[in-house]
């Protein structure tokens, strides 16, 4: 082909790509053009300026000429050293810009490496022999080296061998610079500015034909039963307006040391409707005390030779950084009493559900060498008709950023009545160190991706003022003791104290709340000045032998061989969860 046939071909081809007759694939690309049979130059950038930040995530790959229909960009480089040796794998995405089927010519195609070595790449017997009109297909090559050796690839370039003629004739018909970032196995670290992502930024994978944007939104690391595991929630959108299949890539876990295989938890092929957006979910199982940096992003290609080895591997397109700083202020401030706002894609909470957090507190517990975090929840049914209570979990994050799960309250009721609430408790045990400022909450769904966790709300939260001494709250009741004496019983027979407890208490329930057999109880306790526990009693604030406003007899359970004064009460919240009885302090008040 002459310079000035050429030319006009480039022209022709530019066109083609304004005017939007070429694919997806390469409309958003620049397009090249070729000045001579043995040179190729980028054609235009035009197409760049239009591409949203979320296409231009990372540079690339020029599309070149091949032939006066034909044209080609390198879509993926792999030099991976494997047992015994090298392996050199190129793909490349050809365009067919013309109205008819079009043979994939039969050129030799050689990778050139950064020392001046050239090798012959082995076309894959997959490979398809003819492209169908104004259509893209990738065309796969590879050649396996039998020594071991850091290799990198500058340039692949077609070359046409005239074998019938003596000696053969080698004509180039193009040579392409590689541009991209290649692939030397796993533990590739990605230099590319542009392939680094931030966390939560948009993109689309780099490569793939396909419109659909990603937007990281949330990891956290879980402890199973099978060692330590993070798990990726991504949020795919489909900005187009046609269904689109979500493409199979993979997600690794990266630190300084090593890279964590990781795997996607939806198992069937997902589709996304115009305008459609829909959560994935990546696996990564890491080793007991390694903390992530990163997520590699990587796309898988093949080989085949002969009629059925196929040559799998991967290849990483984009690194994304993990959030450096998880501290709660970064969550939206939650006030006390106020309905929680849930992720809408999320079908855990009724909509006609409201949820809300009533209580926080955080007490001591001098016994164990730890304090302990009570949270209570109220779920208020707006509709007409019962409303199952969804079982969600929670989790505390501490000031330090360190998760605590926490232990669900067992409750007796399956449903919330309609115009009415109810509810939950939630304790976290957190270390004696715990400031208790700077906390957040996690609200998440178990159920979902099972066994697994997704948050689907998430609060900076504050702890309440400790009540007065004389006055606490147990949602839906405030009591308030207003006056309490102690007596005692010597048993002359055992030489045994014990005790009984007359109480006055105001007692206010809130209306529109049911509680059952499952609402907490008060426990009481007795200690000495020694600090001994000489005495309990649990008393409910429901039932036939409820405590109520006014006069209340209590007696306690235990006894003492010597009466130590001055005596002190503690008024303890209880309640069963699954792992045992949970109690919160109340109050705690002394008697000379």
């Amino acid at each position: 082909m002459n310079r000035r046939l050429t030319v006009i071909v480039a022209s022709a081809v530019l066109s083609a790509s304004i005017t939007g007759f070429m694919s997806p694939a390469f409309a958003e690309v620049a397009v090249t053009t070729s000045l001579g049979t043995n040179s190729s130059v980028p054609i235009s950038e035009q197409t760049a300026s239009r591409l949203s930040p979320a296409q231009t995530v990372q540079p690339i790959a020029a599309v070149y000429p091949l032939t006066d229909v034909l044209n080609v960009q390198i879509k993926s480089v792999l030099t991976e050293e494997i047992l015994g040796g090298t392996r050199i794998g190129i793909v490349i995405k050809m365009e067919n810009t013309s109205t008819s089927i079009t043979k994939v010519p039969d050129y030799e195609v050689r990778a050139r490496t950064s020392k001046g070595i050239t090798y012959t790449l082995q076309p894959s017997t997959a490979n398809p022999r003819v492209i169908q009109p104004q259509t893209t297909t990738d065309i796969s090559y590879m050649v396996v080296l039998d020594r071991a050796e850091k290799i990198t690839i500058s340039e692949v370039n077609w070359t046409d061998v005239d074998y019938y003629v003596y000696p053969k004739k080698e004509t180039l018909m193009a040579s392409v610079p590689i541009t991209i970032q290649p692939w030397h196995g796993v533990d590739t670290s990605m230099t590319d500015s542009a392939a680094i992502r931030k966390w939560s930024d948009a993109f689309r994978i780099p490569a793939l034909d396909s419109p659909i944007e990603y937007t990281p939104v949330d990891i956290h690391k879980e402890s199973t039963k099978t060692g330590n595991v993070y798990v990726v929630q991504l949020l795919a959108y489909n900005p187009s307006s046609q269904r689109e299949t979500v493409p199979d890539f993979a997600i690794d876990g990266k630190n300084d040391k090593k890279v964590f295989i990781g795997s996607r938890l939806e198992k069937d092929t997902i589709q996304l409707d115009a305008k459609e957006e829909k959560y994935m979910h990546y696996v990564i199982p890491t080793d007991q005390d390694t903390e992530l940096l990163s997520l590699n992003l990587l796309t898988a290609e093949s080989f085949t030779s002969g009629a059925s080895n196929v040559v799998s591997y991967q290849v990483g397109r984009l690194n994304i950084l993990l959030p450096g700083d998880t501290a709660p202020q970064n969550y939206e401030a939650y006030a006390l009493g106020t309905s929680m706002k849930f992720d809408m894609r999320s079908e855990l909470i009724h909509p006609d559900l409201q949820v809300s957090l009533v209580e926080l507190h955080m007490n001591d517990n001098q016994d164990e060498g730890s304090k302990q975090v009570t949270a209570k929840f109220r779920l208020y049914n707006q509709s007409a008709r019962p409303l199952a209570i969804p079982m969600f979990q929670t989790e505390l994050i501490g000031s330090g950023g360190y998760q605590y799960s926490g232990r669900r309250q067992v409750l007796a009721a399956t449903s919330v009545l309609p115009n009415t609430g109810t509810t939950i408790n939630y304790t976290y045990v957190v270390p004696a160190t715990e400031t208790g400022t700077g906390l957040a909450l996690k609200l998440q769904d178990t159920t979902a991706q099972a066994p697994y966790k997704t948050t689907i709300a998430a609060y900076s939260v504050n702890l309440q003022a400790p009540d007065k001494e004389d006055k606490f709250s147990l949602y839906p009741f405030n009591v308030a003791i207003e006056r309490w004496d102690i007596s005692f019983l010597f048993n002359s027979a055992t030489h045994q104290y014990t005790y009984k407890g007359k109480f006055f208490f105001d007692i206010e329930r809130i209306k529109e709340t049911q509680v059952d057999e499952s609402f907490p109880q008060l426990q009481f306790e007795l200690h000495d000045s020694l600090g001994r526990l000489v005495g309990t009693s649990v008393k409910s604030l429901i039932g036939q032998e409820r405590l109520v406003t006014g006069e209340n007899n209590i007696a306690f359970t235990g006894n003492s061989e010597q009466f130590d004064t001055p005596l002190t009460l503690k008024v303890y919240e209880i309640f069963k969860t699954e792992n045992g009885d949970a109690k919160r302090l109340l109050t705690e008040l002394s008697r000379p």
